[in-house]
């Protein structure tokens, strides 16, 4: 690793974490000048791409996930953090190991995931992601 004070090609690791998301922050050592600074290393995966109802193809974005999940559970007491569930609905759509999904994969997934977690979040999830124009739509998925 190159040392970002004196350009030096080598340094030491003298520190490593573990972070939640997966990735891991590392203290290092220059071998020349003996300046410490961090690094952090996180996984690379191939990225998803989205196929939504109008066939249109978009890159996965967390954020935009993060966005709706936000929505669907503002005004929800949650035992957990909204940053825990899209990391779950992340790491399931991964499981699913596909390179293209559809926004029905991803709101399929949610609903399990809001499912464990809050009720009344998976149906303000589920009105604001499907074509519910009237009340049987949304008895149905009460009753299910």
């Amino acid at each position: 690793m190159k040392c970002i004070f004196c350009g030096y090609n080598d340094s030491k690791v003298v520190d490593s974490r573990y972070l939640k998301d997966t990735s891991i922050r590392r203290r290092r050592e220059c071998l020349m000048c003996h300046k410490r600074f961090t690094t952090y290393e996180t996984v690379e995966t191939n990225p998803m791409v989205v196929t939504n109802v109008d066939n249109m193809r978009e890159p996965f974005k967390t954020e935009k996930l993060a966005e709706s999940i936000n929505y669907a559970t503002y005004c929800v007491d949650l035992s957990v953090e909204v940053e825990d569930i899209v990391s779950k609905i992340e790491t399931k759509l991964f499981a699913l190991q596909k390179q293209e999904i559809t926004t029905a994969d991803i709101v399929k997934v949610a609903l399990d995931v809001l499912m464990e977690v809050s009720a009344m979040a998976c149906l303000v999830y589920y009105t604001q992601h499907t074509d519910c124009d009237n009340f049987d739509g949304i008895r149905r998925f009460i009753n299910r």
